[in-house]
């Protein structure tokens, strides 16, 4: 019986029976994964009308398995755990920028293949997202969102920007607190195409122009720190991830009492045909958590230190 219905039973109604055998509730296994009671409930009478079994009895309060049901899981379960195996197998292409790629990412990807060591990564680094968002990589990493058809685009974190200089530089030019003061100023200016530039800074739900008095440009955003950290000037726009360190040891100090450039959104898409890829799920799942948890903790410490910091 089950090799000639095997194919025709969804491996997935299996873990899901598999599930309220273990809870012993139709209605928990219904709240954890998110599904209607309802439907779970016809699922289980889909199974036993097409095996001619009853899986499922109840015993008080609680769903217990039958003998037929136990029988049954000790054959299937096996072969559910042979075809996970094998979807969880495989590469994945990933596109993101140069700079978060070596200091934020590749740290997760190391991390998420000590958890699973099956799935390998093919990575390119660009600071042009849209040289990796063709269908040349399953997944990527971008600001967003772009709201592309040909993408499944998942929220991460929304960003923050720390307007920063070094104390090296403070001490030697003065401590500005509102955007006016800036023309007195140099500033280390990011250029990069990884996310639009913006003109303004905002505070409190007020707006502002600025110029700087003089600028040196990069393209590329750990330069930009580099520079900020020698005394080059004042960066406006060093994301907090790239410049947590920093500011915590001192070697960069927050400044303009609460004006800062408008934050931006954090996205990672997958191509559509990726998204169906188990072992793809598995990370965008794991990366989100991640980087919630990094992004969170970070932000909680800074404002501890700077409460203008919003």
């Amino acid at each position: 019986m089950i090799n000639s219905q095997w194919k025709a039973l969804h491996l997935g109604r299996w873990e899901l029976l598999f599930k309220i055998m273990d809870e012993g509730s139709i209605t928990r296994v219904a709240d954890i994964e998110n599904l209607q009671r309802s439907q779970l409930s016809r699922m289980v009478s889909g199974l036993e009308e097409e095996l001619g079994v009853q899986l499922l009895e109840r015993r008080g309060k609680r769903l217990n398995p039958t003998q037929a049901a136990l029988e049954l899981r000790s054959k299937i379960e096996p072969h559910i755990v042979r075809v996970r195996r094998a979807l969880d197998k495989g590469s994945i292409r990933f596109g993101a920028m140069p700079g978060f790629l070596q200091t934020q990412v590749v740290p997760l990807i190391a991390e998420f293949q000590q958890l699973h060591p099956q799935v390998t990564f093919d990575v390119i680094g660009d600071d042009n997202p849209k040289a990796f968002m063709g269908g040349e990589c399953d997944l990527m990493l971008y600001y967003g969102p772009v709201n592309d058809a040909n993408l499944v685009e998942n929220w991460v974190t929304r960003s923050l920007f720390v307007p920063c200089a070094s104390p090296k530089y403070l001490e030697k030019a003065g401590y500005p607190e509102n955007p006016d003061e800036l023309s007195d100023h140099s500033g280390v200016v990011y250029t990069g195409r990884v996310r639009p530039h913006s003109e303004v800074l905002v505070k409190n739900g007020r707006q502002q122009t600025f110029r700087w008095k003089s600028m040196i440009r990069f393209n590329n955003i750990l330069l930009a720190k580099t520079a900020a950290v020698e005394g080059c000037g004042i960066v406006l726009d060093m994301p907090l991830h790239h410049c947590f360190e920093e500011v915590m040891n001192g070697q960069l100090i927050p400044i303009l009492n609460g004006w800062q450039i408008p934050n931006l959104d954090n996205y990672i898409g997958s191509t559509l045909a990726a998204s169906k890829l188990r072992r793809v799920q598995m990370f965008i799942d794991f990366y989100v958590r991640r980087r919630r948890e990094i992004e969170g903790e970070q932000k909680r410490r800074l404002q501890e230190k700077y409460n203008f910091i919003i």
